[in-house]
């Protein structure tokens, strides 16, 4: 039992470590807006939470006040959600989504740090439920994807 306890501790003081290295100066940002005019309810929130995901994953900080040194803008440019397949109960179960994002970064005097497209695809196989829910979950399928973009984009430009 002390065994386990005595790899434990040391383990977890060396993730510790690792991490105070790598993010020894992380930058703060703030997620100002996620602008999405598409009749989707969820996919904003989808897009907020990986964006979000995707600063903190790539080492910085996420904050919104006087200490913010870069605000962080979406756009949703094109959306293209497409059934594929349909289930042998006639329910749409397989989709393709494609989203184009225009990634904007300014600094706190309004200069423009990044201006990216972000364009992703992909493909959800489903099992044909409520075509709603699964909706929801393509939304999610390219969230994962716009939030490892979202950390490759803001890991590059340090």
């Amino acid at each position: 039992m002390s065994l386990v306890f005595i790899y434990m501790f040391i383990n977890g003081c060396s993730i510790k470590e690792y991490t105070a290295i790598k993010n020894k100066n992380p930058e703060i940002y703030c997620l100002k807006a996620v602008n999405v005019n598409y009749p989707e309810p969820t996919l904003r929130d989808v897009l907020t939470k990986s964006i979000s995901d995707g600063i903190l994953q790539s080492g910085n900080k996420l904050e919104c006040s006087d200490n913010t040194k870069y605000f962080v803008y979406v756009d949703a440019v094109n959306l293209n959600f497409i059934p594929l397949g349909y289930s042998p109960a006639q329910r749409a179960n397989v989709y393709k989504v494609s989203i184009d994002l225009r990634f904007k970064v300014e600094d706190r005097h309004g200069n423009v740090a990044i201006d990216q497209m972000i364009k992703e695809n992909a493909q959800y196989v489903g099992a044909g439920l409520r075509s709603d829910i699964e909706k929801i979950y393509a939304f999610e399928e390219i969230g994962e994807l716009i939030k490892i973009r979202t950390q490759a984009v803001l890991t590059k430009n340090e």
